[in-house]
């Protein structure tokens, strides 16, 4: 086929060969580009035959180059994407545009494609000599992870009324559950939605990852209604959660007071005291203890709790006997020449009058807050409205502090242990999740290993619970302004006793503000 001649030369095309005969010098490259562009199907891909033929002049028929297809069609490997190149003039397709869409179509059908052709492109987007997409293919969609959801335990924080203050004895303390309460959910992982090729051959989703409940068997139970799985507690009691696993912990409620009646009292569990705790009597457990009487304690022995926090709602009245000691927190609303120590911290709603603090950090109300007299010792900082009185009552304050260089190295060593934890346990959940994709065909041997490496990983999950725990205490302290601090938000009046860490400070006048260690300086602002 003849498609182009003149004096100078003549193309042909043959069985999509591309052919020159030079009849005469003088026909130039730069002239066979011109040419070219009005014939997009011609490629040259012998360039020095045609430069020698160019050259030579011998009238003799010599292969340059191919001729390509009206329309190229390439596919991805993964038969996804169909792209496709119209080898035409702008006029050309203007000019044939009905024409091309039908073979463009009957090139799909000869190449298999048959999902996802783009409409719009073939009536409103097709261009020349530009790899077009044509066709696209639909990806799987994966189906969703199964989702846990557990009971929410109550933030054990003072109340916030509406006016923005705190009210340090309106608190949820304890979160009881009667039996058959909701305790948790979880929703089943789906299978996703499958996709196909442009070829239309089906494509697989990866069904969403199963997820299972962490529960304590003997106090939490789960079933299934209506295609979700619920856990509901077995007894009544307290939640609980340890090592990320919910339990029904044991709970003594005692509907009035402590007293002749009840005696005194010492729980394995949780305790709640909707009355009083009488002079002479004691409350002891190794969880919660909240005492709920808005009349508080008077003359009591001691409230011990050896694992939680203890709340008092109406404040402690001592006469300098009465001890009050928690493992994690406490809060009260005042406390009259008694005796408070916590792990944690110690919360004051009111003031605290002649008594010794003994906690990690010492919080009185910033509005109403008055801490007088008695031997406040803290690890971090004391923080309350007013220090001392105008009496000019002795009032001690010590703040051990600490060395934040040292506590962000610990900091840093403990997030490694906690990082290699976390890798730890994210292997033995990837083994678990082998185990439960075939559960129902485990035979004795396979259950038993099952078995150990569940029990591995709810002890794994303790371990990075206790760390988890280290590291919120660490970062609280580091809250701490410098390294140790002790901040009056209204006023502290003379006679008061100022140590914080090696420092120490004796208040000659009322003042207001901040004083907090920083290496070898003791600042106030």
């Amino acid at each position: 086929m003849e498609l182009f001649k003149n004096e100078y030369i003549l193309l042909e095309e043959e069985n999509g060969v591309i052919y020159i005969t030079v009849f005469q010098l003088g026909f130039t490259l730069s002239s066979l580009e011109v040419i070219l562009k009005e014939f997009p199907r011609m490629t040259i891909s012998k360039f020095l035959l045609l430069k020698e033929a160019l050259e030579k002049a011998e009238a003799r028929k010599i292969h340059i180059g191919e001729y390509k297809p009206l329309i190229t069609l390439t596919m991805s490997k993964d038969q996804m994407t169909v792209k496709i190149r119209l080898n035409c003039t702008v006029d050309q397709l203007n000019e044939n545009k009905k024409e091309y869409v039908s073979k463009i179509l009957e090139t799909l059908h000869q190449n298999q494609v048959k999902e996802g052709i783009l409409v719009s492109v073939l009536n409103e987007e097709l261009e020349v000599q530009k790899d077009i997409i044509i066709a696209k293919g639909t990806e799987p969609v994966n189906g969703d992870d199964a989702v846990v959801r557990y009971y929410k335990l109550s933030d054990r924080k003072p109340t916030i009324r509406e006016d923005g203050k705190a009210d340090y004895y309106e608190m949820n303390f304890i979160d009881e559950v009667k039996k058959g309460d909701w305790l948790g959910e979880r929703t089943p992982p789906t299978e996703g939605t499958p996709g196909k090729t442009v070829t239309g051959e089906l494509l697989m989703p990866k069904k969403g990852k199963e997820k299972k409940f962490l529960y304590d068997r003997s106090t939490v139970s789960e079933y299934e209604e209506n295609g979700k799985w619920f856990l509901k507690a077995l007894t009544d009691g307290v939640v609980l959660f340890n090592g990320g696993k919910i339990s029904v912990g044991n709970h003594l409620v005692v509907e009035g007071d402590v007293g002749l009646q009840t005696g005194n009292i010492d729980f394995e569990g949780s305790v709640t005291v909707k009355g009083i705790v009488n002079t002479g009597f004691s409350v002891t457990a190794r969880k919660d203890i909240s005492i709920l009487g808005e009349m508080g304690v008077s003359g009591i022995k001691e409230i011990v709790s050896y694992n939680g926090d203890i709340f008092i709602k109406g404040g402690v009245f001592g006469r300098g006997k009465t001890i009050i000691k928690a493992a994690k927190n406490i809060f009260v609303k005042h406390a009259n020449e008694c005796i408070l120590e916590a792990g944690g911290d110690i919360n004051i709603g009111y003031y605290s009058i002649g008594s010794v603090l003994r906690g990690k950090n010492i919080v009185a109300d910033s509005d109403k807050g008055k801490i007088i007299g008695g031997s406040i010792e803290a690890k971090g900082k004391v923080v309350t409205a007013i220090l001392g009185n105008k009496m000019e009552t002795k009032t001690i304050i010590q703040v051990e502090g600490f060395n934040r260089e040292e506590l962000q190295k610990n900091l840093e060593e403990l997030l490694l242990k906690y990082k290699d934890q976390i890798i730890k346990i994210e292997k033995l959940k990837r083994q678990l999740e082998v185990f439960e994709s075939f559960l129902d065909q485990l035979n004795t041997g396979q259950r038993k290993d099952y078995e150990e490496m569940r029990n591995s990983f709810e002890a794994e999950l303790v371990k990075i619970t206790v760390l988890d725990d280290q590291r919120k205490s660490i970062m609280a302290l580091l809250e701490t302004k410098g390294e140790g601090e002790v901040s009056i938000q209204q006023v502290a009046y003379p006679e008061t006793m100022l140590q914080i860490k090696n420092f120490h400070k004796r208040l000659h006048s009322s003042v207001k503000g901040t004083f907090y260690a920083d290496k070898n300086n003791l600042n106030f602002e």
